[in-house]
């Protein structure tokens, strides 16, 4: 017997591709990033790493001149008002004077 597919199937199917490629449709509306957020602590985001005190950057291991802005992650054709989103948070908002353990050099 061979398997057939059926249109419940199919639309299923087309929806989950739908949802699949909606993050990189719909990136322009994406929410910022949470401080708070457990995938922003365990990188260590920081909005403003001007903002971090000489030590605690040295201690987490910000180099001079390392920012969202020009991080390899963030799409910088996509930034408005200061914030893009960036592919170390799914998508996600990351302001341009931020920073995080992801960083990689653009």
């Amino acid at each position: 017997m061979q398997p057939t597919t059926t249109r419940r199937v199919f639309l299923g199917l087309c929806g989950s591709a739908a949802l699949a490629a909606l993050p990189l449709s719909a990136s322009a509306d994406a929410a910022k990033l949470d401080v708070a957020d457990p995938t922003a602590k365990a990188l260590g985001y920081v909005e403003n790493v001007s903002s971090l005190k000489a030590a605690d950057a040295t201690a987490a291991g910000v180099k001079p001149g390392s920012v969202c802005s020009n991080c390899a992650l963030y799409a910088k054709a996509q930034e408005k008002a200061g914030y893009a989103p960036c592919g170390a948070f799914g998508g996600r908002l990351v302001a341009a004077k931020g920073w995080c353990k992801a960083y990689a050099p653009a």
